[in-house]
C-alpha cells in the first residue's frame, strides 16, 4: 500500500523551500522539485537530516509539463508514496517583457510554465488520490498572486497566467468536489526572496514602508498559509483565494518597485 506524501514544485529556495520545511516540520514525507535535479536532491538530503522525515528531490521543468509530469508521479509511486498534498509553486516570473519586442516563444514559455505546469500536476495528483482510495483527504494548492488583478508593466504574460490560475482554481474545485478533493489558491503580494537581499538597508526600509503592516511576507508565512489550506482547519474550503500581502492590495500603491 502506498503511503501519503506532499509534493512541492520549485522548492529548493524562497517560498517553495519555506513550504517544504513546514510540511516536514509537521512530519509529512515530502518530495521537492527543481529544474536542476541535482539541486533538488542536495536540498532534500539536507532537509531529511534536519527534520528526520523523508524528503526526496526530483527534477521537473514545469515548462515541459506535458512530457515530465507523468514520469515524475511514477517516480513518486516507485518510492512507495502517492501525492495527498500538492503545492504548485514553481513559476516563470516573466520579467522585463516589452510586449512590442518580446519574442513570442518567451511569452509562451511563461504561459506554459505557469498554467500547464500547474494543471497537469494537479490532474496527476487528483488521479493518484482517487486511485489510492482516500481522495477526501487530498488537497491541492496553486500559487497565484495579487497581480491576477493588479497589473504590472512589461509582465503581461505573468499577469495573464496568474489570472488563469485564479480561474482554474475555481473550475477545478467544481470538477474535483465530487471526489472530496479540495483545491485552493494563495495570492501573495511582495515576498522577501533572495533577490530582495540585494536591497540596501535604506532601500529595504523605504520599500517595506509601502506595505500597510510595514512588513514583507516571508517564506515561513507562505509555508504556514499553505499548510492551513492543506490541513483539517480548512476542510470546508475549496475554490478559494487567500491573499497574503500585508495589506498592499487594499491600497493604490506604486507596485512597480516589486516587479
Amino acid at each position: 500500500m502506498l503511503k501519503k506524501c506532499a509534493l512541492v514544485t520549485g522548492a529548493v529556495r524562497n517560498s517553495g523551500l519555506g513550504i517544504a520545511r513546514k510540511f516536514l516540520s509537521e512530519g509529512v514525507p515530502t518530495f521537492i522539485t527543481s529544474r536542476v535535479e541535482e539541486d533538488a536532491v542536495k536540498v532534500a538530503e539536507e532537509l531529511t537530516k534536519e527534520f528526520n522525515v523523508p524528503c526526496f528531490g526530483l527534477g521537473f521543468s514545469p515548462r515541459n509539463a506535458k512530457e515530465e509530469t507523468d514520469p515524475m508521479f511514477a517516480k513518486i509511486e516507485e518510492k512507495g508514496y502517492y501525492v495527498d498534498s500538492l503545492v504548485c509553486n514553481a513559476a516563470d516570473l516573466g520579467r522585463w517583457m516589452d510586449p512590442l519586442t518580446v519574442e513570442a516563444d518567451k511569452w509562451e514559455d511563461v504561459i506554459l510554465t505557469n498554467i500547464m505546469g500547474y494543471f497537469l500536476p494537479a490532474r496527476a495528483a487528483a488521479r493518484q488520490m482517487i486511485a489510492n482510495g482516500d481522495p477526501k483527504s487530498g488537497t491541492i494548492v496553486l500559487m497565484g498572486s495579487i497581480n491576477y488583478k493588479d497589473a504590472l508593466p512589461e509582465r503581461s504574460a505573468y499577469i495573464a497566467s496568474k489570472g488563469a490560475i485564479r480561474s482554474m482554481t475555481k473550475g477545478l474545485a467544481l470538477d474535483f468536489a465530487p471526489y472530496g478533493i479540495r483545491i485552493n489558491c494563495i495570492a501573495p503580494g511582495p515576498i522577501w526572496t533572495t533577490r530582495y537581499d540585494e536591497w540596501t538597508p535604506e532601500e529595504a526600509v523605504a520599500r517595506t514602508a509601502t506595505v500597510p503592516l510595514n512588513t514583507i511576507t516571508t517564506k515561513e508565512q507562505i509555508g504556514n498559509v499553505t499548510w492551513f489550506l492543506s490541513s483539517e482547519p480548512s476542510q470546508n474550503m475549496t475554490g478559494s483565494v487567500l491573499v497574503i500581502d500585508g495589506g498592499v492590495d487594499c491600497l493604490n500603491v506604486d507596485i512597480n518597485k516589486y516587479k
